[in-house]
């Protein structure tokens, strides 16, 4: 008898989720993951945020003669399965408000990538209800692990590799074999493509060090997508791959580990799996600057802004370096600026889609104040971002060289309830969608069992 594989169990593990209910719990953040990631996507491809302003010229809209194609969120737009991945997935980039998921091993996102393949695959497939559901599980806990296994060393020293290239792919075309199938052996082809063909994204557009805040990233999300969706429509061709494309010589762990990988990791139970540790942005900003800017908003409401004369912001070392530009030649430089970012909330009092767009990043209050700002890398902090996977911040305001008053954040929910949480979520939607279509991912934010009825893809 043929001995199976360390990859093929791992694929096994995750393709017996196609058996088991769906627990009340993954229903509630798999909704809020494709709601959310929809609703991102629509806002920017109706902006033109981004990558979205060109990469149109990648793809042949399709006319009415033609097959009915996939709908590019945000348009009344027609393309094929794997343009549909490409576009709406840039999209989903391109405000850096999507999701980030939270684990000591590594972070990265994933709903860019896995949701525009699997639902421009389920739109062509006509398959929605608990189907899609289940392949959107067992695709969100397979990207856990293989982020788990793979540790960080992809993106350290002078290694670059974008996490959400590196790994969401993987974990997505995993996810589309088990939308459209039970066979193990196309999921493992459709997986051994993917994973030996990557295009695995640079961090080269987002260095602070030589002033680059490129739009690059929104494509290498794009791409993800589609290599996902296409790695799948090959293996159900026929074609083949590697029997240990993750864990074999040169494989996938050999080449992008770096000395983090942790293979034992891949074995780890898909059920025990949380997806509540994929974590929703409410500011439109990196992850690395929502707890600094919650800090901001709640120190906002309790001290005048004239009685401010420095404030500290306290992160870990990583953030500390790679988020303190104070150069905000464009959106995304804002975005990725504590200086920045923390300011804008301590003078505006809020921090919303309209304080990161073109208009609003020359305010002479917000760059002024930015001169008030210090940086700092905490040891302490550092220490609980590798512990927990978290990126908590503390701000401190100053006056006459003495504290007047501090904030300490975990996460940039805290001290909120669910309801709370619902609220906030609720208004980012609204922010990012016409009332209509906001209220429609709400509702399958609430009943991700609507997924197909609501039929959600069709956004402008």
């Amino acid at each position: 008898m043929t001995t199976m594989t360390f990859d093929q169990q791992w694929i096994m593990n995750h393709l017996a989720l196609l058996q088991q209910p769906v627990p009340a719990a993954v229903r509630e953040v798999l909704g809020v993951l494709v709601a959310d990631t929809v609703a991102i996507a629509s806002h920017a491809r109706r902006e033109r945020v981004g990558g979205t302003r060109v990469d149109l010229a990648m793809v042949s809209v399709l006319t009415s003669a033609q097959a009915q194609g996939c709908t590019v969120w945000g348009t009344n737009d027609r393309v094929t399965p794997a343009d549909a991945a490409f576009l709406n997935g840039c999209a989903a980039e391109a405000l850096d408000f999507q999701e980030v998921l939270i684990n000591p091993r590594n972070n990265g996102h994933a709903a860019v990538v896995i949701v525009p393949a699997l639902l421009a695959l389920a739109e062509q497939r006509g398959i929605g209800g608990e189907r899609l559901l289940r392949a959107l599980w067992l695709a969100f806990a397979a990207n856990i692990r293989l982020a788990e296994a793979l540790g960080r060393g992809h993106r350290t020293g002078r290694a670059g590799f974008r996490t959400t290239s590196v790994v969401a792919p993987i974990a997505a075309a995993l996810g589309a074999a088990a939308l459209v199938s039970d066979d193990a052996e196309v999921a493992l082809n459709s997986v051994a493509i993917c994973a030996s063909s990557l295009s695995a994204g640079l961090l080269s557009s987002l260095s602070p060090q030589v002033g680059s805040y490129s739009r690059d990233k929104d494509f290498a999300v794009g791409f993800a997508a589609r290599h996902a969706l296409q790695s799948l429509q090959l293996a159900e061709a026929g074609a083949d791959g590697p029997r240990q494309p993750l864990t074999g010589q040169h494989g996938w762990l050999a080449s992008f580990g770096f000395g983090t990988d942790e293979p034992q990791h891949l074995l780890g139970d898909p059920l025990q799996a949380d997806l509540g540790s994929y974590e929703i942005k409410p500011y439109p900003a990196c992850f690395g600057c929502q707890s600094a800017i919650r800090a901001a908003l709640m120190l906002a409401a309790r001290v005048p802004l004239a009685q401010i004369e420095k404030l500290r912001i306290e992160v870990n070392q990583g953030s500390a370096s790679s988020l303190s530009t104070r150069d905000i030649g464009n959106s995304l430089a804002a975005r990725f600026s504590l200086p920045y970012a923390v300011s804008s909330a301590l003078v505006r009092g809020r921090s919303g889609l309209e304080d990161f767009e073109a208009q609003s990043l020359d305010d002479p209050a917000v760059q002024a104040f930015m001169q008030r700002v210090e940086l700092r890398a905490s040891p302490e902090l550092t220490a609980r971002q590798q512990a927990t996977g978290g990126f908590p911040a503390l701000v401190t305001l100053f006056r006459g060289g003495r504290p007047i008053d501090a904030q300490a954040c975990e996460g940039p929910q805290d001290g909120l309830d669910a309801a709370g949480r619902q609220a906030l979520f609720r208004a980012k939607l609204a922010a990012l969608c016409p009332a209509p279509l906001a209220e429609r991912l709400m509702a399958l934010a609430d009943d991700p069992a609507r997924i197909g009825s609501l039929l959600f893809w069709n956004t402008p």
